[in-house]
């Protein structure tokens, strides 16, 4: 045994032995939907959909809290915006079922082989991210809650651009280290979201490739930039990224097409010409990003994460519409078309 592995039993006996249980009936459950017939693992998702549809069919419809799948898609979807005044037919349950789809692919996903990858993805638009990392200076891949950011990296390793890429830690360090192992299969590697830009500047500067979520923004960030045709607290950190290393930036997003078959898109290439306003680069470059998310959004509008609180932090001074709503940024830009 390693000391690195030892270190991790050692920690594993001082947790509480219900942690313990958790974790395990947990890596049980994992492997039973790993070796399911696919059609019948994707069945038993769908019924493990439907009591989430029928919280969100009755929680909240008028959207007046601060988060929630219909907070949001009151914002979302209005007059103005990038994805249309309309919510898409059937956008409740495909949301729903795509959430517990999810879960199925993470269990799923060590299927995706490097002799199975060009029949489970279409990876046509990997080749402008190939040409980006090619320039030596190491590749932010800046993605977001939307279709399936897990078999991103999975499959970022079978491509040979092994990454490292940042998560949020749960309040259960068993149940880290059994995700960690599971996203790891193919040469990635995950960093908890703690004091982490060091991190990643470091990989950066071994000309590595770095994977961040970027659709998110907590009462603290200082970059306000429009997001599904609304101004909305982003996170900073790939454009900090940028202009620090000049590492390019891909808004990536892989997106599913059927049961453990996906699909990569590649929405912006950016390298941003720095200026002597260093608040205006990061705004600039900020902007592009979420015009990225914004567009695969609008192609798989069920696809995202709908109950989060994207919205919830605002800008200092902002007014509220009649409505009670953030309102629309002042330039929200061509209305994409949903699928």
């Amino acid at each position: 045994m390693t000391g690195g592995d030892g270190e991790r039993a050692a920690g594993a006996a001082r947790e509480p032995l219900w942690q313990r249980l958790l974790v395990g009936c947990l890596a049980i459950t994992i492997r039973l939907f790993a070796v399911l017939p696919g059609w019948l693992a994707y069945t038993i998702a769908d019924g493990l959909a439907v009591p989430w549809y029928l919280y969100w069919r009755f929680a909240d419809p008028r959207g007046r809290r601060s988060r929630g799948y219909w907070r949001n898609v009151r914002i979302a979807f209005r007059p103005g915006s990038p994805l249309g005044s309309q919510r898409p037919p059937g956008h409740l349950w495909r949301w729903s079922r795509h959430v517990a789809w999810l879960a199925v692919d993470f269990c799923r996903m060590h299927r995706i082989t490097a002799q199975s990858l060009a029949a489970r993805c279409q990876v046509a638009e990997y080749e402008s991210m190939r040409a980006a990392f090619a320039q030596g200076k190491g590749l932010i891949c800046a993605t977001g809650h939307v279709g399936v950011w897990d078999v991103a990296g999975h499959a970022a390793g079978l491509l040979g651009l092994p990454i490292t890429s940042v998560f949020r830690p749960s309040p259960l360090p068993g149940l880290d280290r059994l995700v960690a192992r599971l996203r790891t299969t193919t040469g990635q590697t995950v960093v908890a979201r703690r004091n982490v830009l060091w991190t990643l500047k470091k990989a950066l500067a071994e000309r590595e490739a770095i994977g961040i979520l970027c659709d998110g923004g907590g009462k603290h960030s200082a970059v306000v930039a429009p997001f599904l045709g609304t101004d909305a607290r982003t996170v900073a950190t790939p454009a900090l990224l940028h202009l620090a290393t000049g590492a390019p930036i891909a808004v990536v997003a892989v997106l599913r097409t059927g049961r453990l078959r996906f699909r990569l898109r590649v929405y912006d290439v950016i390298r941003h010409a720095p200026t002597q306003d260093r608040d205006g680069d990061v705004l600039a470059i900020t902007t592009r990003i979420n015009a990225g998310l914004t567009r695969a959004i609008a192609e798989a509008p069920e696809q995202w994460f709908w109950q989060g609180r994207r919205f919830r932090h605002r800008p200092d001074g902002e007014v509220a519409g009649p409505d009670g709503l953030p309102p629309p940024s002042a330039g929200t830009g061509p209305v994409f078309t949903s699928s």
